[in-house]
């Protein structure tokens, strides 16, 4: 999936900032793949857990394993300093789940970030609304990965559910007591964040995709915004009851 090294490094700098002192911070890969995309202090211990085995043993960086569904998996309460979740929810039937045991999970004044794409963005419906044969053919064909589809390759299936919307992840950090250290809504809504490479042809198709939401939605949804990132931290109001 295409992504702005820019956002990536926003959220360095946040991260950077929560962890500075904090020492022997233990953080959870959700959905870990086969590596981290954010960078915790040396000492940190990781902890990835994933449904895939083979994704797991990809993972060099952890120091737990944990083979589960991050829907219906219990972690035990306030375990974890930081929990990572990237480009995962929206492969989920149930994200919410995964959600609410995240903010039981976290510690106080630990962070969750999020990462993954809009749901309401043009690219987001096209991908909801077309079979998973098609993503396959797509990445193929489109894309030039000729693996696509197979074990442990992209494209996974793919659910974007409206509980992963930017406000539906606002709404769980308020009901949570989460307060948005970070949020970025953002994306070109063309050929770039669709097929990683600009093409003219696919940018008018694009264009008139966008135009056609946004008018439909009575400029309430904007098309372009592809991508989603978020940090949430857990208010330090439980160990004060």
């Amino acid at each position: 999936m295409w992504a702005d090294s820019g956002e990536h490094e926003k959220i360095q700098r946040v991260i950077d900032a929560v962890f500075s002192g904090k020492q022997r911070p233990v953080i959870l890969e959700a959905g870990c793949g086969s590596r981290s995309h954010v960078h915790f202090p040396s000492d940190a211990r990781i902890v990835g857990i994933d449904i895939s085995e083979d994704q797991l043993i990809r993972n060099q960086g952890l120091d737990e394993r944990i083979q589960g569904d991050i829907q219906s998996y219990e972690f035990p309460e306030q375990s974890f300093d930081a929990i990572v979740c990237w480009d995962v929810l929206e492969h989920l039937a149930r994200p919410e789940a995964a959600l609410e045991r995240f903010g039981r999970a976290i510690r106080d004044d630990g962070v969750i970030i999020l990462s993954g794409p809009n749901p309401l963005s043009a690219k987001g419906i096209i991908t909801k609304l077309t079979p998973y044969r098609f993503h396959i053919w797509f990445y193929r064909n489109l894309r030039g990965l000729k693996e696509a589809g197979t074990p442990g390759n992209p494209p996974f299936p793919t659910y974007l559910r409206l509980s992963i919307t930017p406000n539906a992840i606002k709404k769980f950090a308020r009901r949570n007591g989460l307060a948005v250290l970070h949020e970025s809504v953002f994306g070109y809504g063309d050929s770039r964040d669709v097929i990683s490479r600009k093409s003219r042809a696919f940018d008018v198709v694009m264009k008139a995709l966008n135009a056609t939401a946004r008018a439909l939605s009575l400029g309430r949804i904007h098309p372009e915004a592809t991508q989603c990132y978020f940090v949430l931290q857990r208010k330090a109001t439980r160990g004060s009851k």
